[in-house]
């Protein structure tokens, strides 16, 4: 079955919260277990409710299970696409509310059925019971408490998973950049058209609300391409794959460009109302050896280097020259399949000199499927 690449993101997103959610379950039973005994005064070990430890911790973790994967899968399916144009004070108060709610009743319910539902249904008054074991408790508040500081670590892992991606954050805990290496990737420069005469238009507060609403709507033609976003340039942003036969053959950096251009087509009348314009732009592809490896000392990131970048962005200079919207290097029509050469028809627009250097790069035109 096929599954959008942005979806298999959000899922696996989802189900690493509940892996995590699992784990803080699992920690915080065993925790609960030690306790300081005043007479001895030494740390015993002690499993609650008279049950066996791998009892206490599945119990522990069930409530967990059900948080992340329903909990997060709100956060991140809805909360997250919903208040994506909010302010981020918003956005957390929201969050920290939904569940707030959502482990209060998680609690309760979890709280109800494994350790009080004798005590409570034999009480003289079954409800005021209920408030004073399920809510009231020291113990149910602990929980509460406990679990609000894991919906917020919960929230910021959201955040971060963002901003540089599943892929840039697991190579970056593994270490996997911390020497450079070279390695085999295509980019693509997205630039917006005509960004200054638009700004000068709009003014900078409207137009930084133009590119934050062209930039999320460009993502999930991004994704579905099989894309990885590397960085955000003021009003241009660039897109990398890895150099493998699946990537090339399907076209993806190619196809990218009018995935995007269907995508704002769609977006047209929100546009209109909106700012009274449809975003234009032009893209550049190419492909090549670059070196990868994480720069910085107070801020790491991992950042890509070589004359494939400078000669892409260069390339997207000739976008206006030609009169393209998006030009490909004669790298890139090498390793095309021969469905990419038919469905897309590259014509030959001429050599580009590089800057200080005697190879040229071939240049094509691409501007119609």
């Amino acid at each position: 079955m096929y599954i959008r690449p942005k979806i298999r993101a959000q899922i696996n997103l989802i189900l690493a919260i509940t892996l995590f959610w699992m784990l803080c379950g699992a920690f915080l039973a065993v925790y609960k277990c030690v306790t300081y005994d005043v007479l001895s005064e030494k740390f015993i070990f002690i499993v609650p409710q008279s049950l066996s430890l791998g009892a206490f911790v599945l119990i522990n973790m069930i409530g967990p299970t059900i948080g992340g994967l329903i909990g997060g899968g709100m956060a991140v399916m809805v909360l997250n696409e919903k208040l994506g144009h909010r302010s981020y004070r918003f956005y957390l108060f929201v969050n920290l509310l939904y569940f707030f709610v959502f482990i209060l009743f998680l609690n309760i319910g979890v709280s109800y059925f494994y350790y009080f539902k004798d005590d409570i249904q034999s009480a003289d008054a079954p409800f005021l019971a209920a408030i004073e074991l399920l809510i009231f408790n020291p113990y149910a508040i602990r929980n509460v408490v406990t679990w609000m500081i894991v919906a917020w670590f919960t929230i910021q892992g959201i955040k971060i998973h963002e901003k540089y991606g599943a892929g840039t954050i697991l190579s970056m805990l593994l270490g996997r950049y911390h020497r450079p290496r070279e390695v085999q990737r295509a980019f693509m420069f997205l630039d917006l058209s005509n960004s200054t005469s638009v700004a000068e238009r709009l003014g900078h507060v409207k137009f930084f609300s133009l590119l934050s609403d062209f930039f999320f709507d460009i993502t999930d033609p991004i994704l579905n391409s099989k894309g990885e976003i590397y960085q955000y340039v003021g009003d241009e942003i660039i897109v990398s794959w890895p150099l493998v036969k699946s990537v090339m053959d399907n076209c993806h950096p190619i196809a990218c460009s009018f995935k995007i251009g269907d995508t704002l087509k769609r977006r047209e009348p929100y546009y209109l109302q909106k700012y009274g314009l449809l975003p234009d732009f032009k893209t550049a592809v190419h492909l090549g050896k670059v070196v990868v490896g994480e720069i910085g000392v107070i801020k790491k990131e991992i950042v890509y280097s070589g004359d494939i970048l400078n000669t892409t962005a260069r390339m997207l200079e000739q976008c206006k020259v030609h009169k393209q919207k998006l030009i490909i290097s004669g790298d890139v029509v090498s390793m095309l399949s021969k469905n990419c050469l038919n469905d897309y028809n590259p014509i030959f627009l001429g050599d580009m000199v590089l800057r200080g250097k005697k190879q040229t790069v071939a240049l094509y035109g691409v501007s119609s499927i």
